[in-house]
This record gives structure tokens, C-alpha cells and sequence, in this order.
């Protein structure tokens, strides 16, 4: 291969494509859009359960595809949170991933390969959400920006760690993803459109970031005051009478969905009862967990393409405002993490075409620091994620009962704990058509409601239920890190149990024998 007098750079998977032949620029694309695909599926394979956060989308995706129109039987009736959610998210990946349901339906596959795929659905939308924004950002700076964009967030753990999971920041994510493509193209109504939908359906705090933007294309004057008034009027119309129809026929009551959580989270500031954060956290804590070597090109990017500055500083506005909030999460801000993303590409594509500018050792001094960074990135990433696949014991203590009674012919009542129901359980668990099982709270622990159930699925200490139930087996999950220089790679995930799997003594006894 060519690439005239320039070095070799950061490994061949680093070379950008502006330096290969042009029959070759498909294959490149192709190659790195493999690779986040790749890394996207591993991810997806290795924690394919779901947590608290992502319940409702999670079941209400189950309820449609099982239950249909049958409303009756759909779980947020029984268990509608604290605030009610929209059902179009899953409403779309339901549709999307349809054929593939039925495929797998047709040959008696477990539920838990249908939550699979639609999970896998979901990825790939966020997925190919993404891809479009990259290529627009390869197209305003550069192919191998686009490229170094690629392998950035491939070596990063938490963009592709999330965007298969089911929730209405990342149903949200695939609506901004787009609006950026359309932000940097200068397609300002489809950017309007595609904002106003993001924020009125799923997420209203969108209203800062891609309000910000709207404001930046208004001073700028890109954007005319009066077509943006008219498309913005137009947009939120629509998608706030697609959300109110729609959410009002699940929820057999008028709403908007999104309002209630607006109104719950911002005006009564109630999203503080579970828990908060110092004001900077998203900045000393957040960012650099996402960002991890990707933090310390940022700033070479800014510094050497000015035009980067247009692009990160909505998104920093977004998080410094957004920080007033005191309940912080990460996945609250995930939608900065691309765009800071490509302005380290911009820093990393400076570093790569300048490389043999520089005096060989300063040139080898630039390359190792590079590609450790990136290296580094890839070592905390598996670290991250072997934490994560052993984050959701309760996904495992569910899978664990079936196998150790998949040759038990009687029908079982099982017990699911709040603990048990957080950390990794959902409909789509529940495999036995013949079983029953019970996510009641509030039961008391040794109570008389408890012997209802022939299996409980709790968390430790079970001392109050040694007398009417028998061990079955632990499952143990992520308790803290531990430090052990003696060992590489010197830190190690401790573990601890969080789900006893009970069985009730008398259980396996003839009815006869029963008292």
C-alpha cells in the first residue's frame, strides 16, 4: 500500500483514509464500521440483562410483542413507576425488530434471545444513528477524522456499553445523533424537527443542548428568527399530539408523558430523592470515565482546528447548565460524548498527519504516547465491562432457578424481590409459560404471605426463612475494587452475594404429605 513518505503512524488500523487509493475509501468505512459493530455486539453478549433504570421500556416492548393489544395484561398497569414513560420508543424497536421476533418465535426459542435481539435492534438503530453523524463529520473535517472518531469511541467503554439498553436517553440519543448530522450539513429544518421530537417525547432537558445549537444557528444568522419559529411551531405541535394520543391509549388516562416527568424532575425537584451530586461532578467525575485518553487529545483538537469550538461549546453549555440539577447520572449527558469524541479526533487526525514533520525521536515519543493511550483505554474498558457482566445477579439467580429445575414437571410461584427485580429480571426472564411469578413488595420476610410461594428469589441475610426454606444456591455479584500489586493488572473486582435462590421445604412433597 502507497502512503508516500509519510511514517506508518499509529498502526495500520490508525492510517486515514485520505492517504489510501479511492477504491479503497469502502473498504475503509466499511472496516470501521465493523469494528464498532464488533465491539458494540461484545458488549451486548456479555451483559444481556437490564436494570432498574431500563425496566418500563424493557416490559413494555415485552407487552407489545406478546400481548399485542391486549392492554389488560401489560405490566404497567400493575407497576407504572414514579413517573409514567412514552411508549414510542418501544413501540419503534418493537416494529423494527419484528420480523426477527417472529423468527425467533417460530423456533421456540427462549424470551430471553427475544430480548436479545431486541436489544440488538436497538443498538443497531443507535448504531447507525452514530454512523450518520460521523459521516458528516468526516465530510466537514476530514475522512480521517471520521475514521480516528471511529476507533476513539470503539476503545471508550461506555457509549457502546449503553446504547442497547432501553432507555429514554438513548431512544432520545438516536433522535440527536441525527439532529447533529443534520446541524452540520445546515439542514436547519430537519435539525428542528428532529430536536423537537427528541425533546417533547423523550427527554425535555434536550430543550438546553439542542436549544443552545438553535441559538447559536439564530445569532450566526444560518438560521432565519421566522423559519425557525414556524418549523419549531410545526414540530412541537406534531410531536406533542403523536405523544399524547398514543401515551393516552397505553396509559387509559390523557397525559403527557414527558410533562408529568418534566414537571416531577424540574419544578417539584423531586428527582433528588434519589440522590445527588456535587455541582461538578459531570466534569471531574463523568467526562473523564467517557472520555478516558480521549479527555487529553480535546484539547489539542480545539487548539488546532477553531472550528471545533462551534461544535463543543453547546455541548459544554448543556453539561455546565445542566449541573444545577442536583440528581446526576451518566446517562444523562451521553449525548456530548460523540461530539467530544470528534473533537479528539481532530487532535488525533493533527498528531497523525504532522508525525514525520517532527525529529524521529519526538515523532516515536508522540507514537508511543498515542497508541498507549488508546491501549489504555481498551484496558479499562475490559475492565468495565467484566464489573458490569457481573453487575446483575438477579438476571442470573432467575436464569440459575430455571436450570436447577428444568427437569421439575410442577408449576412453581416464584417470589422476586426488589433486589432480585433491579438487578437484572424482566419479562422477558420469565421462560416457563407454566410458572407464575410475583414482583409484589412490601411482603414481610418470614410472614405467613411468604409460604404462598414455592421459590424466593431475596437478597441476604434470608435468617427469618432458614425454618421454612432451603437454600438452593447464592449468586454472587460486584461488591468493590481491590488492589493486589503482587498481581497483574493489580486491580480486581471483589465479589460478595446479592441473590439467595429459597425453595420451600416442603415443596417437593406429595400434597398429601403436606401440612
Amino acid at each position: 500500500m502507497c502512503i508516500h513518505n509519510q511514517s506508518l503512524g499509529l498502526y495500520a488500523i490508525l492510517i486515514p483514509v485520505s492517504h489510501w487509493p479511492a477504491s479503497q475509501s469502502n473498504m475503509a468505512a466499511d472496516f470501521y464500521f465493523v469494528l464498532l459493530f464488533v465491539v458494540f455486539c461484545v458488549h451486548l453478549f456479555i451483559c444481556p440483562f437490564t436494570k432498574v433504570e431500563e425496566s418500563f421500556n424493557m416490559q413494555a416492548t415485552h407487552d407489545i410483542l406478546y400481548h399485542g393489544t391486549n392492554i389488560r395484561e401489560y405490566d404497567h398497569l400493575e407497576f407504572p413507576g414514579v413517573v409514567p414513560r412514552t411508549f414510542l420508543g418501544p413501540l419503534a424497536v418493537s416494529s423494527f425488530g419484528y420480523p426477527i421476533v417472529m423468527l425467533l418465535k417460530a423456533a421456540n426459542t427462549s424470551k430471553l434471545c427475544v430480548q436479545l435481539a431486541v436489544r440488538f435492534c436497538l443498538g443497531l438503530l443507535s448504531l447507525l444513528a452514530f454512523s450518520k453523524f460521523r459521516s458528516s463529520v468526516s465530510l466537514r473535517f476530514g475522512k480521517d477524522v471520521g475514521n480516528f472518531l471511529a476507533v476513539i469511541t470503539a476503545t471508550q467503554f461506555h457509549f457502546l456499553f449503553y446504547i442497547s439498553r432501553p432507555l429514554p436517553n438513548i431512544f432520545a440519543l438516536i433522535l440527536v445523533l441525527f439532529a447533529f448530522q443534520y446541524w452540520l450539513d445546515h439542514c436547519h429544518s430537519k435539525f428542528i424537527w428532529t430536536s423537537a421530537f427528541a425533546i417533547i417525547i423523550f427527554r425535555s432537558e434536550l430543550c438546553i443542548l439542542l436549544g443552545l445549537i438553535l441559538l447559536l444557528e439564530l445569532v450566526t444568522r444560518r438560521l432565519s428568527l421566522l423559519i425557525g419559529f414556524c418549523h419549531a411551531g410545526l414540530a412541537g405541535i406534531s410531536a406533542l399530539a403523536l405523544t399524547v394520543s398514543v401515551d393516552s391509549l397505553f396509559w387509559r388516562r390523557f397525559l403527557w408523558p414527558e410533562g408529568e416527568v418534566l414537571w416531577y424532575n424540574t419544578i417539584q425537584n423531586k428527582s433528588s430523592n434519589w440522590g445527588t451530586s456535587p455541582f461538578l461532578w459531570y466534569f471531574y467525575s463523568v467526562l473523564p470515565r467517557c472520555l478516558l485518553f480521549g479527555l487529553v487529545l480535546v484539547p489539542l483538537g480545539l487548539w488546532r482546528d477553531r472550528r471545533t469550538w462551534t461544535l463543543a461549546a453547546p455541548c459544554v453549555g448543556f453539561v455546565f447548565l445542566y449541573s444545577f440539577l442536583p440528581h446526576k447520572e451518566l446517562r444523562f449527558i451521553i449525548y456530548v460524548i460523540p461530539v467530544f469524541n470528534a473533537v479528539a479526533a481532530c487532535g488525533l487526525s493533527f498528531i497523525n498527519k504532522n508525525e514525520a514533520k517532527w525529529r524521529s525521536f519526538v515523532s516515536l515519543g508522540i507514537k508511543v504516547i498515542t497508541c498507549g493511550g488508546l491501549l489504555s483505554n481498551c484496558l479499562v474498558t475490559g475492565l468495565l465491562l467484566l464489573i458490569s457482566h457481573n453487575n446483575y445477579p438477579g438476571g442470573v439467580a432467575l436464569q440459575r432457578l430455571h436450570k436447577l429445575l428444568e427437569n421439575h414437571t410442577e408449576p412453581c410461584h416464584v417470589h422476586i424481590s426488589v433486589a432480585a427485580a433491579q438487578t437484572g429480571i424482566s419479562r422477558f426472564g420469565e421462560i416457563n409459560p407454566l410458572w407464575r411469578y410475583s414482583k409484589t413488595e412490601g411482603l414481610m420476610e418470614g410472614g405467613p404471605e411468604m409460604l404462598v410461594f414455592s421459590h424466593l428469589l431475596t437478597e441476604p441475610p434470608c435468617i427469618r426463612m432458614e425454618r421454612s426454606h432451603l437454600l438452593l444456591d447464592k449468586v454472587e455479584g460486584f461488591d468493590r475494587m481491590a488492589f493486589n500489586f503482587k498481581r497483574f493488572p493489580f486491580v480486581f473486582p471483589v465479589m460478595s452475594t446479592k441473590i439467595c435462590i429459597l425453595e420451600r421445604r416442603n415443596w417437593r412433597k406429595p400434597d398429601k404429605e403436606r401440612t
